[in-house]
């Protein structure tokens, strides 16, 4: 008989976890942080969906008792009523081009300045960055800037929303660090190839510029939608006003009666005032929160989706300023 000893081998014991452990205070901080984050969020955000709540319901139940969390009466009569609103309806094709066309003419000149003054070999690179910089110091007052966009002839005219905000000093500065931390050797090459300057540019600058593009082109996008000084002070023509005039007049109007045309018929008004003596138009507190609504959220709804760009593009031009 053959004896067979099995050895058994014990598997190694599993190591103590060599984390420092947290003491009490540590704890205690941690845990009224985060209740003071979470309280600090509700508060911010809070407002905003008091604005969404209200718009959803019905104008007559929210002037009998405040709402908190949710609508009591569900209705989509105060989005139909505010979408119908042909001064609504110019504006938003207003911003919407403008939206568009501003960020693509901003970015590209910016991005061609950035790259021009990033090659050290440009006769009076210094002084054509001292004269660029010279207007951020000293900037003329409304008075004078009224007066030049009336000679240059922008007074009621779409090009005074996208003109004079397409060259901006800051965002050249940090788009040229941007390009200077691209590798010479890309350009080099490229030379080498044959390629000039425009080519380089537009083939290789701009596809590595992606980042901080799309993070420039956000900022420029925010700053269009949200701009009312220049429709407020440039612009009378009611065929070019934006959403943010059109919310300035909304939220400045205590009738519902605002949303009649003032170039309506008689019969228009007639019909409006019978309608809204019936209850048919919703009280302007609702009307004011749902054009909050219909102007405000798009731009939120998209941040979220431009906020990687915002920490890749703007970090990396701030570290090798």
């Amino acid at each position: 008989m053959e004896n067979s000893v099995k050895t058994r081998i014990k598997p190694p014991k599993a190591k103590k976890n060599n984390a420092i452990k947290m003491t009490v205070g540590e704890r205690s901080f941690n845990v009224v942080n985060g209740i003071f984050l979470i309280i600090l969020c509700l508060i911010m955000v809070y407002p905003f969906w008091y604005v969404l709540v209200l718009s959803f319901n019905t104008g007559s139940d929210a002037a009998s008792g405040p709402l908190w969390l949710w609508p009591r009466e569900w209705t989509l009569k105060n989005y139909e009523y505010v979408l119908g609103y042909e001064a609504l309806q110019v504006a938003f094709r207003t911003t919407l081009l403008r939206v568009v066309t501003g960020p693509f003419l901003t970015v590209g000149v910016c991005m061609m300045a950035a790259f021009s003054l990033s090659k050290r070999n440009l006769p009076g690179r210094r002084w054509i960055a001292f004269l660029m910089i010279l207007p951020t110091f000293f900037g003329g007052s409304i008075i004078s800037t009224y007066i030049v966009y009336a000679k240059l002839g922008l007074m009621n005219n779409f090009l005074v929303y996208i003109v004079p905000g397409c060259f901006q000093f800051f965002n050249m500065v940090i788009m040229r660090t941007f390009i200077e931390g691209i590798p010479i050797d890309i350009e080099e090459s490229a030379m080498l190839d044959g390629a000039g300057y425009f080519r380089i540019f537009f083939q290789f600058t701009l596809p590595l510029c992606l980042p901080i593009i799309a993070c420039f082109g956000f900022f420029s996008v925010c700053n269009h939608w949200l701009d009312l000084q220049t429709n407020l002070l440039y612009v009378t023509d009611r065929s070019l006003q934006t959403l943010q005039y059109v919310l300035y007049q909304v939220i400045n109007s205590s009738e519902a009666a605002f949303f009649i045309d003032a170039g309506a018929s008689a019969e228009t008004v007639a019909a409006s005032l019978e309608a809204a003596n019936k209850n048919a138009i919703p009280t302007p507190e609702v009307v004011k929160m749902t054009v909050m609504v219909v102007v405000t959220f798009p731009i939120l709804m998209v941040y979220p989706f431009f906020q990687k760009y915002f920490i890749k593009g703007m970090l990396v031009g701030a570290v090798k300023a």
